[in-house]
């Protein structure tokens, strides 16, 4: 499936610095953010996954993947709206409407941007995070949400019996724990959202489906109108980048910054950035 060697790097900010021919669109110097995931018919498509991304000082992108993010956006927070866009298609995909009962699961960046946007375009009765790291619980509360626990389930049921149960679960983790927990508090007739990727089989309850009547639905990377999509996220000044850029790395010290995922103990980071 992957393709080595390869140079890592998706959610992709900067510069144009040359031009191919026949290109008038654009010109040098102006600012773009990439398309890195993009869905195209029968396959996926993705810089710094399939092909070539952007660790590096130079990176060579399709003129139609490219898009101009809003000019009072910097080159640093604009690497967010490729995070927004996979929370804008998810969304979509869900048929989510207006003030339902959400549970997200997992509060990294991918999690949190799915608070944030339906926070700001669903209005949902309660959403709640359930996420390990006290640092991302705390984070999420933050941005909004009503509230927030850890991946203990009891605390969770106690909650939904005296809210209701959910109607929507957008699971932004995606392991064998979390699908299960999905399964079991989402409301008979509820739709579930697999955001998190898991590659591999797992021991799955699929008699749940059919017992509660659930929609289980799948999700990955967007396209250009879920891009432009998060970009209006961003012009109508709906997202605040700095709940989710918790630091700026040099090129040099990438290996640290993979390494601070892989620690024990609790996490205290959201996204970090490479500059280059």
């Amino acid at each position: 499936m992957y393709q080595t060697p390869l140079i890592m790097g998706h959610e992709i900010s900067g510069e144009i610095a040359e031009l191919g021919e026949n290109i008038s669109y654009w010109k040098k110097g102006d600012k773009v953010v990439a398309l890195n995931v993009a869905l195209e018919i029968g396959q996926v498509a993705g810089m710094g996954i399939f092909q070539d991304g952007g660790f590096a000082e130079y990176v060579k992108v399709n003129q139609n993947n490219v898009f101009p993010p809003p000019e009072s956006l910097s080159n640093r927070d604009a690497v967010l709206i490729e995070t927004f866009a996979n929370a804008i298609r998810g969304i979509t995909l869900s048929n989510i409407g207006n003030n339902e009962k959400i549970i997200i699961i997992g509060a990294g960046s991918i999690g949190l941007s799915f608070l944030n946007t339906l926070i700001t375009e669903k209005n949902p009765e309660y959403i709640i995070v359930i996420e390990p790291h006290e640092f991302l619980r705390e984070r999420a509360k933050e941005i909004g949400a009503t509230e927030v626990f850890p991946p203990k389930v009891v605390k969770v049921k106690k909650f939904m019996k005296s809210h209701g149960k959910s109607t929507f679960i957008f699971d932004c983790a995606g392991n064998e724990n979390t699908i299960k927990m999905a399964m079991d508090l989402i409301k008979k007739g509820g739709t579930i959202l697999l955001e998190g990727i898991h590659k591999g089989s797992i021991d799955f309850p699929i008699f749940t489906i059919n017992s509660k009547e659930i929609c289980f639905k799948g999700c990955m990377g967007h396209d250009k109108e879920d891009i432009l999509g998060a970009i209006k996220l961003f012009e109508d000044n709906k997202v605040n980048p700095s709940h989710f850029i918790t630091d700026v790395i040099p090129l040099d010290k990438i290996q640290t910054g993979f390494e601070r995922f892989l620690k024990p103990g609790e996490r205290d980071f959201v996204k970090i950035l490479v500059e280059i």
